[in-house]
């Protein structure tokens, strides 16, 4: 893998804009969003990743609204849950997908997002769903499209289609899966990569009753002896040199915790590099294996049905 040679600052921004380290709020409640949201802005947050199918954005956007910060100095993503026949939830029209996000918007308090993706290609009807992400951009109501969980066939199919290219994917990026081809893909087509579950192969990771960090924790286990050996000589944390990994392929990195003090510490992560010898260590890790999603029993990546 190729050493990402964009400078990476707390004030550095990717090609769309968007800060490299973002606060995100999956698996939080409305009122732990609330909470936590005021406090990653208050500690210096600048993007918020946010979503429908966290269920919290009302929480997200009173925090926004608590903590103070001016709008045009904050990056907010949030994302399309655009239905999945499998799981009984209806996919949304072109119509319902601009309904969305409007209300969206109502329940984040906001007047457009900075970023507006769709969570995965779940969808018969994702192109129909992309066109109305065009629209919405042409509204002002975001200010740039992507997608989530696409791997490259589906960003295909929305090209071959004839329609705007995704400005960024977010995708599962850690050691253990380090999207090698798809990374690459995405650079040369000038399409922002976003990591997310980025803490995957610790042993902390989603660890609270339900949360699912259990399932696959048998082929974490050669990483994370690696991982501790690593941050113990570079005296840092386990998760920021993960984050820090992150940053140095190029990703904007997602962190979230509930305690101010963690929130505050996953922000750091600009004070220190790893060296190529050690990145490299990190990156013969990689086994292809998606986590995140795995106690759904999905591979949203592979999930695809197809076209309408």
């Amino acid at each position: 893998m190729e050493k990402q040679m964009i400078e990476i600052s707390k004030s550095t921004r990717n090609v769309i804009g968007m800060p490299l380290v973002g606060f995100g709020t999956y698996q939080l409640s409305a009122e732990q969003a609330e909470l936590c949201v005021s406090e990653a802005l208050k500690a210096g947050f600048r993007h918020i990743d946010s979503a429908e199918g966290y269920q919290n954005e009302k929480g997200t956007g009173k925090g926004i609204k608590a903590s103070g910060a001016s709008r045009d100095e904050i990056f907010i993503t949030t994302k399309l849950f655009p239905g999945f026949k499998q799981w009984g939830t209806p996919e949304k029209t072109y119509e319902k997908t601009i309904e969305t996000l409007k209300t969206q918007l109502q329940q984040l308090q906001l007047n457009y997002v900075d970023l507006y993706l769709i969570h995965a290609p779940l969808s018969e009807l994702r192109l129909e769903q992309w066109s109305a992400l065009m629209e919405l951009k042409k509204q002002g109501l975001t200010k740039h499209i992507g997608v989530s969980n696409y791997n490259e066939e589906r960003i295909k199919e929305i090209l071959d289609a004839g329609l705007a290219k995704p400005e960024a994917n977010q995708v599962e990026f850690h050691p253990i899966c380090s999207q090698i081809d798809l990374t690459k893909y995405m650079k040369q087509n000038s399409i922002a990569p976003i990591a997310y579950s980025s803490l995957a192969p610790l042993s902390t990771w989603r660890v609270e009753e339900g949360q699912g960090g259990e399932v696959l924790a048998e082929i974490k286990k050669e990483c994370q002896v690696v991982i501790k050996e690593i941050a113990a000589k570079l005296k840092v944390s386990e998760a920021k040199l993960l984050l820090r990994w992150g940053l140095q392929h190029g990703y904007c990195v997602l962190t979230k915790s509930s305690k101010p003090e963690r929130i505050r510490e996953n922000l750091n992560v600009f004070n220190f590099e790893i060296p190529d010898s050690e990145m490299e260590r990190l990156n013969l890790l990689n086994q292809n294996r998606a986590i995140a999603w795995a106690a759904s029993g999905l591979n949203p990546m592979e999930a695809a049905p197809v076209l309408k």
